[in-house]
């Protein structure tokens, strides 16, 4: 079985020796392949000098994304004729073994079609913030067998868990495909994991391994209104909601978008300037026709995005 770990580098200089050599203490040596997305800092020119024989290196001209730049690295991997993919971010570092661990669980469980260790924190003294937060939604019996010392279960089914350390068998990427260019960054993971449960392939949290992800309890909440932030994050939370494929969502639009004009010229007439200028830029950034063609085409079977 031929195993190929896909990383995508932004800047990593930070963590990305440590995520290298992590990997390669594995009791399983897999391929690497990263993808760098047009790093200003000296990320590339380490990897070329340090780890040449050891990768294989794709340089992307400009910052695709998160998303974009993974399905760089998953069709090579299949150019590779690899089996499974492990999709690691570049802040993380895995125990020896966890590769061995994560493809002998997954050949156990063929109707998974995503599973994921759990994740601490970058000195594990707690887990990842964003790990907690999808197991504090969805899986409480996980947590449970922590605390009261139960039996745990090799497997814990989810519905979502976030992309840092995803193993998958290459036939979830030739039944869903692989990343929705519609996200740049954050959100492309829930649609993966909405369009993994449409086709019929179970999500799974295993407990056989830890990786560490030193994300820097990036988990934000709240931005302030008005900045990009603030409009990417509404943005990205609309294409998770409208271009989920298990909804019809996607027919709702138009209501939306008029509820948001509709707000815009209220606040207009209430001469509250901010406000107007607000809900007049979201009216503008919702697409009708980008979220109900992502819907259409993510309910096909087939490798779309990876060719």
């Amino acid at each position: 079985m031929k195993t190929s770990v896909v990383i995508v580098t932004f800047n990593g200089m930070k963590w990305i020796e440590n995520c290298l050599e992590s990997i390669l203490g594995n009791t399983e040596l897999p391929e690497i392949i990263i993808v760098d997305n047009c790093s200003s800092d000296n990320t590339v020119e380490f990897l070329k000098n340090t780890y040449f024989q050891k990768i294989k290196l794709i340089e992307s001209k400009e910052n695709l994304g998160f998303g974009r730049a993974n399905n760089l690295g998953i069709a090579k991997a299949f150019e590779l004729n690899s089996d499974f993919i492990f999709l690691l971010n570049q802040d993380t570092v895995i125990e020896k073994d966890t590769i061995e661990k994560l493809l002998t669980i997954s050949l156990k469980n063929p109707d998974y079609g995503i599973i994921s260790p759990i994740h601490s924190n970058g000195d594990n003294s707690s887990l990842d913030l964003s790990f907690l937060y999808y197991i504090n939604q969805q899986c409480s019996a996980l947590i449970s067998d922590f605390v009261l010392d139960k039996k745990r279960k090799e497997l814990y089914p989810v519905e979502m868990i976030n992309a840092a350390a995803w193993f998958l068998p290459v036939k979830t990427f030739e039944i869903v495909g692989g990343f929705d260019p519609l996200f740049f960054l954050y959100g492309e993971d829930d649609n993966f994991c909405q369009r993994v449960l449409y086709h019929n392939l179970k999500i799974g949290i295993t407990t056989a391994t830890i990786i560490k992800h030193d994300s820097g309890n990036n988990f934000k909440v709240d931005f302030p209104k008005g900045s990009k932030n603030y409009y990417n994050k509404f943005l990205n939370r609309i294409k998770v909601k409208f271009a989920n494929v298990n909804s019809e969502d996607f027919r709702k639009i138009n209501t939306l978008k008029r509820h948001f004009l509709k707000e815009a010229l209220l606040s207009l007439l209430k001469f509250k300037f901010d406000e107007f200028t607000i809900h007049k830029t979201k009216y503008k950034l919702i697409d009708k026709k980008s979220l109900e063609a992502s819907v259409l085409q993510n309910r096909q079977t087939g490798k779309k995005y990876l060719v």
